[in-house]
């Protein structure tokens, strides 16, 4: 297996790879987008507009990619971002990205809608985040904090752009609907994938852990992730985001923000980071492209506030553009998630290695030795004329 994960010398090589083995409903799930999915498609494609300008008779004998975020200090200027129900991808899916990220000294934001939990994942990868969907049900609110705080989490993503279930066509005619009832066409389709079957068969659906002891008593797999559906989401305002930084201590992202005044109003509620995201993609069809929304962002509170991106990510290239335009951080989910469905563990370490090696000869062949001095200057067009 080795020679086939190094074969994979890309990102979409490993998108490729994940394709032929998961079956098209499992797929469609990690790859699909809102609507028409032209958002999904504008997310690289606005990213690749971007043109780096290159700083000739520069030392790169020695490059460096190390950033310090909220008190920490990582290897790379990425992460990898939360993504549900892992566990339908490999089993034990999101422990297998959260100990890649630990290995590879990057951060792992885990998904509000994880199969694994809380405490699993900051026993076998301290360090890592949370991202959390504000509850219906305060109690739950306040118990799934206390949990977070008590296994040590620092740091609590608050996910604010799913105020509502979107219309994700693309899953609903491969038959990624609740409560999850495979037709004869979807298991007939997936039949075609014998290794992904037999993973299943042998561990079932996954089980949205965190959520489980706030369900009733011996309920299913497939009834709890409905039970989840009536608690995200909750409604969204500004008052619920008061709330949250009165009872978290560590610190505080809010995940989703695409305008100036609402990162302007996080800052003024103390929120300590945003991450400019528009879901991947998987929300609002018709939203700006989450790069396109990054230097207004940056603008407004850039100077008070971590500032981080997510949305689109599938090169090296694109990380060093984005924290030219003034990111701090990048995160992103299906290139990890590419690699894990292809090749478990080894493959997402194959998707990190990846993003961090053409990183690193970006910044060599730009001729900037240290990704913290990353800034408009390496940028072509940076800020007006994109077509």
């Amino acid at each position: 297996m080795a020679d086939k994960i190094q074969r994979c010398l890309s990102i979409s090589d490993l998108q490729a790879r994940a394709r032929r083995y998961l079956p098209r409903v499992i797929y469609d799930y990690l790859e699909g987008g809102a609507d028409d999915e032209e958002c999904l498609a504008e997310n690289p494609a606005r990213l690749r507009r971007h043109k780096l300008r290159p700083r000739c008779l520069v030392d790169i004998s020695e490059r460096s990619q190390q950033v310090s975020v909220f008190g920490r200090t990582y290897r790379s200027p990425f992460g990898i971002s939360p993504m549900g129900m892992l566990g339908m991808v490999r089993q034990e899916g999101d422990l297998a990205l959260a100990k890649v990220a630990a290995q590879s000294g990057i951060p792992f934001i885990l998904s509000g809608a994880s199969n694994a939990s809380i405490e699993s994942v900051a026993r076998h990868a301290p360090g890592s985040w949370l991202q959390f969907y504000p509850c219906k049900d305060l109690a739950i609110e306040r118990d799934i904090l206390a949990r977070a705080a008590g296994a040590g989490i620092e740091t609590l993503v608050i996910a604010v752009d799913v105020p509502l279930h979107s219309k994700r066509e693309r899953n609903i005619r491969s038959g990624w609907v609740r409560p999850y009832k495979p037709s004869p066409a979807v298991i007939l389709e997936a039949l075609r994938h014998p290794l992904w079957v037999a993973r299943y068969l042998r561990h079932g659906i996954p089980v949205m852990e965190n959520f489980l002891p706030y369900a009733p008593a011996g309920i299913g797999a497939r009834e709890l992730t409905g039970f989840y559906a009536s608690q995200v989401p909750a409604p969204h305002q500004w008052s619920m985001i008061e709330r949250l930084r009165r009872q978290w201590k560590g610190s505080l992202v809010l995940k989703g923000i695409l305008a100036a005044d609402d990162a302007r109003l996080a800052a003024a509620a103390g929120i300590d980071g945003v991450i400019v995201s528009n879901h991947g993609g998987r929300q609002l069809d018709r939203s700006v492209a989450a790069i396109d929304a990054l230097p207004e962002v940056v603008d407004e509170v850039g100077a008070h506030m971590t500032v981080m991106f997510d949305s689109g990510i599938r090169r090296g290239s694109d990380i060093a553009v984005a924290l030219s335009l003034g990111a701090r951080l990048c995160f992103a989910g299906r290139a990890a998630a590419y690699g894990l469905a292809a090749f478990g563990a080894a493959g997402a370490q194959r998707a990190v290695d990846i993003l961090c090696t053409e990183l690193d000869l970006t910044l060599g062949q730009i001729g900037c030795p240290d990704v913290n001095a990353l800034g408009l200057k390496f940028l072509w067009q940076a800020r007006a004329g994109l077509p």
